[in-house]
């Protein structure tokens, strides 16, 4: 059977599977929303790989080096290694450049459906009358960074799988140890991010509050930062993970950036920014300043919804985020603190607004379900006792 065929036919396998999907979760959710998201994705992956043909993308790099690489030349590693061992795979069962943009996009739909699975629609708190999680499901560039062949999409779905089964364990323990996994493969410093969250949240727990399961998590965590050490250090390609290490690491990219400024369009200066600068840009830039090409200019109209909706969500808790985190239970506890030390870590290695935009998917959707669910006055309700995001 010829390779198009096939792609053809494992394309017609990916799209029914994903409806049927979408039909279920439609139903459990009571919302035909889902619909839309669903066929807005399968849009966007199409989309991408129609962008992907004409201008510089990591995808063309994943799948001329799997077309290239019949004879399994790549070794089996972590990051970039990774997709292009898996890429390689794949192109030997006969999936074409489209079959694997749609099978990446599945994988990134997946992600869409976890995220669904654990916010509330629509939510309580509205931006011009429109529910904050219709307008978050339906944004082009969330769809279109998680719709490529390449590592974005399957990072988006490890996390939100691995989010939803945190707030079900034990009995959700091999989603959750196998979307850890696939993290750690595709992005080993967001595994050892994960873990350190973990860890962080138990810390700040009352200890008079501390169950058997607290004190097993928080071994478990440990262990696999220990384990994770030497893998770390090979991918971040240092001798010692200590602060100075990482700092180097970090003044590294953002020095790539200043010698390849003719290379990169969407390239920004921020070696000179604050912390909470850094921290903006990276969340919330390009803005229409910023705007040098149309993409650029729809991002900023995305980017400024974006900064409206948190800013509605800061003031609507009275711009007292140490109270609000005191609020929440433990499992958004571990997800704040994961959001805040990556968006910190993660922004002081920014030197490319167009790098930003595709890693900020990874880290907002987890931002976002605590924002929608808490304003949500059934939500604000429950207690960790009880499985809230059935």
């Amino acid at each position: 059977m010829s390779t198009n065929i096939l792609s053809i036919l494992y394309i017609a396998i990916i799209v029914t599977i994903g409806f049927f999907i979408t039909s279920k979760l439609a139903k459990e959710k009571k919302t035909n929303l889902i619909y839309f998201v669903y066929l807005e994705h399968l849009i966007f992956v199409y989309i991408y790989y129609l962008y992907a043909g004409t201008h510089s993308a990591d995808a063309n790099m994943y799948y001329n080096a799997g077309v290239y690489n019949q004879g399994f030349s790549i070794q089996f590693g972590t990051g970039t290694d990774f997709i292009l061992y898996l890429s390689t795979y794949l192109i030997k069962l006969g999936f074409n450049k489209l079959a694997l943009f749609y099978l990446f996009g599945f994988f990134g739909y997946i992600g869409f459906v976890f995220f669904i699975k654990m916010i509330k629609i629509p939510s309580s708190l509205t931006l011009f009358g429109i529910s904050v999680s219709t307008i978050f499901l339906l944004l082009p560039e969330f769809h279109f960074w998680t719709s490529a062949l390449g590592k974005d999409s399957l990072i988006f779905m490890a996390l939100m799988m691995f989010f939803w089964s945190y707030r079900y364990l034990p009995k959700t323990i091999i989603i959750n140890l196998v979307s850890f996994l696939i993290i750690f493969l595709i992005r080993p410093h967001i595994g050892f991010l994960l873990m350190l969250s973990i860890i962080l949240s138990m810390l700040f727990k009352n200890p008079a509050k501390y169950k058997i399961s607290d004190f097993a998590l928080i071994g478990l965590s440990i262990i696999i930062l220990i384990i994770s050490f030497p893998y770390l250090k090979t991918f971040l390609e240092v001798d010692e993970l200590g602060l100075e290490e990482i700092n180097n690491k970090l003044t590294s990219f953002t020095n790539y950036g200043s010698i390849h400024t003719d290379e990169l369009s969407s390239y920004v200066d921020v070696s000179s920014y604050s912390l909470p600068m850094k921290m903006f840009a990276y969340f919330f830039r390009p803005l229409f300043f910023d705007a040098h090409s149309i993409l650029q200019l729809l991002a900023s109209f995305e980017n400024f919804i974006l900064l409206l909706i948190i800013f509605k969500w800061y003031k609507s808790i009275n711009f007292n985020l140490f109270k609000w985190y005191k609020s929440i239970n433990k499992y958004n506890k571990t997800e704040f603190i994961f959001v805040l030390i990556s968006w910190v870590i993660l922004s002081m290695g920014m030197y490319n607004l167009g790098l930003a935009s595709r890693q900020k998917y990874m880290l907002l959707p987890i931002l976002f379900a605590l924002i929608i669910n808490y304003n949500n006055p059934k939500y604000r309700k429950l207690t960790t006792k009880k499985n809230i995001f059935q």
